[in-house]
């Protein structure tokens, strides 16, 4: 370290004078990949990690925000919401 180094280190820096770190392309986390049986692809809107399928009725790619087990099916928006509708009202307890 040069005297000229120490002299700019050393010296305080007033609030309105300090520079805010950004993170650099090595600090960010790399995208998670796409692709079939349950793989991360990210987080939605709340936050919820978000995992890519294969909707069980129509093959529609989908993402759902729960790691599927594979032992029951997994469907897209629509074909949810269809599946729902079908088996009529919901129980009042």
């Amino acid at each position: 370290m040069t005297d000229a180094d120490k002299k700019t280190t050393d010296q305080p820096v007033a609030d309105d004078q300090k520079v805010e770190e950004t993170p650099s392309a090595q600090d960010a986390p790399a995208p998670a990949p796409a692709g079939d049986g349950g793989q991360s692809s990210g987080t939605d809107q709340h936050g919820r990690q978000l995992f890519d399928v294969d909707c069980s009725s129509c093959g529609n790619k989908a993402q759902v925000p729960f790691k599927p087990s594979g032992d029951r099916p997994v469907y897209c928006r629509d074909c949810f919401m269809k599946q729902r509708n079908d088996r009529g009202p919901r129980r009042q307890f």
